[in-house]
């Protein structure tokens, strides 16, 4: 089984924040980060794959973009609404995000678990 995670796209600093948190589970062979949601229907591809919409703040953007494409994701995660940054002042240069990468370990591990 492969995980696909779906950061938010947008362009503020929590949506960079997703982005830093999912690169740090890159592994070619069974976690990808996902560009964009162009995703193939398992049945074709022969890939069994879990997503998650890995999202910055309670809009939600990485969840309405599964919803979109049709796909509902096996999980979803909002860093903001789980560590409630004043003003997303937190996230202002990236750092000290280890809690947060934790949680998302935890969700993989979930994930992985439930083959």
């Amino acid at each position: 089984m492969n995980i696909g995670i779906f950061p938010c796209q947008g362009r503020c600093n929590v949506s960079m924040m997703t982005k830093t948190v999912a690169e740090f589970f890159v592994d070619d062979e069974i976690i990808r980060v996902l560009p964009h949601l162009s995703l193939p229907d398992d049945n074709d591809s022969g890939v069994n794959e879990k997503y998650i919409a890995l999202n910055g703040c309670p809009a939600k953007c990485a969840s309405k973009e599964f919803e979109t494409n049709r796909v509902k994701p096996h999980e979803e995660i909002v860093m903001t609404k789980d560590f409630d940054p004043k003003n997303n002042e937190k996230y202002a240069e990236l750092l000290n995000i280890d809690k947060e990468v934790s949680m998302v370990q935890e969700v993989i591990d979930s994930l992985l678990g439930s083959k």
